[in-house]
């Protein structure tokens, strides 16, 4: 349905069907979007609660003896995702230690000050990260992750000196 409007001198034409169809689709459009990220979110707190009702229910069925021993599979499950986790950090910490020593070697024979001083840094934070992973060195809970991280940092200022 096309509608055209003449007053003083300006005519305009619209087509009344389609703005009224592109109007609908954008509602629907948000009122969709709206009802799923209700739904995801909804979704996600049934999911909790499903499982906080399941180990509510182990908790009432087993006694003391039981539930400690519950806890303590619980706890060696975490503790082997750590152990799995200090492994990979490990070995990627020694990799990294190699790289380190060859950078900081390198600013050392350019007699570039600020990287080599940069390159000491990470191989301090790498060597921590190392024997962190080998619970020689505990300073606090995943420490080894940190230190590795800033030490991947310090990679960008170090290039940016050395270049």
């Amino acid at each position: 349905m096309k509608i055209s409007i003449k007053k003083s001198g300006i005519e305009a034409e619209g087509n009344l069907e389609e703005i009224a169809k592109k109007v609908i689709d954008n509602a629907e459009i948000e009122w969709k979007e709206k009802l799923e990220s209700k739904t995801k979110s909804q979704k996600e707190l049934l999911e909790l609660k499903h499982k906080n009702k399941l180990e509510n229910k182990i908790i009432k069925r087993l006694d003391n003896k039981k539930l400690q021993k519950y806890y303590e599979k619980r706890k060696i499950k975490e503790l082997n995702e750590q152990e799995k986790s200090q492994k990979i950090y490990k070995v990627l910490s020694i990799i990294m230690f190699f790289i380190y020593g060859i950078f900081t070697i390198l600013a050392f024979q350019n007699l570039y000050i600020v990287p080599l001083i940069i390159g000491i840094i990470q191989l301090t934070l790498i060597t921590i990260a190392i024997f962190s992973t080998m619970d020689c060195l505990k300073l606090f809970k995943n420490d080894y992750k940190i230190c590795f991280m800033i030490s991947l940092l310090l990679i960008i200022p170090w290039l940016a000196f050395a270049i």
